[in-house]
């Protein structure tokens, strides 16, 4: 759907229509609980904000002004909720975390598959452990591919503020990451070696 059909669903459920509604909670629910999952861990957790991002959604929706776009400003409500929901509770963001950035193909060799599993847990904990705002904008940006200017819209926070938060969390990422892609690297290197590429 186009920014105007999402537009006309609202209006619609500004008359009343309660299937307007529905349409937009079939073409966002999976977004939506995407990047709940990834800043609040836990498929049971995902689901109770999904659920409570849409209610508030119902509440709002009324109130819907034109000038910004729905997805922006659904991506700001599911966004400010998991920081909320995060800040009360007081528990440890690893647990059950089995995030992964990498889907397998069935083609794939097994060794590989296993190799890119521990990866993506890997870069999954280490965005887990940025802090709060710096994660959510790491998950927008790299997992749902938000460009800098709708994170700032979404966080409240200009866009070089967001270009700058990226920076400084990127920098992170790098130094915590660079132990393990270093040792894949040399993995990478001594198969080819083995194999009489070098």
């Amino acid at each position: 759907m186009s920014t105007a059909e999402d537009l006309a669903l609202v209006e619609a459920f500004k008359r009343g229509e309660e299937s307007a509604f529905t349409a937009l909670v079939i073409k966002y629910r999976e977004t939506v609980y995407r990047i709940a999952r990834r800043m609040v861990h836990s498929h049971e957790d995902a689901s109770d904000v999904a659920q409570e991002v849409f209610i508030r959604v119902h509440r709002a929706l009324p109130r819907f002004a034109a000038r910004a776009q729905l997805r922006t400003w659904l991506y700001r409500i599911t966004v400010n909720f998991c920081l909320d929901f995060n800040s009360r509770r007081s528990r440890d963001v690893l647990t059950g975390l089995k995030e992964l950035i990498w889907e397998p193909s069935p083609h794939d060799n097994p060794v590989e598959i296993a190799e890119q599993r521990e990866l993506g847990e890997v870069v999954a904990r280490a965005i887990d452990a940025l802090p709060p705002r710096q994660r959510a904008m790491v998950v927008l940006r790299v997992y749902q591919d938000v460009p800098y200017a709708d994170i700032g819209r979404i966080m409240g926070c200009a866009e070089g503020t967001v270009k700058a938060t990226m920076f400084a969390a990127f920098a992170k990422l790098r130094k915590s990451l660079a132990p393990y892609v270093g040792a894949v690297q040399k993995r990478g290197t001594d198969g080819a070696s083995e194999h009489g590429v070098l």
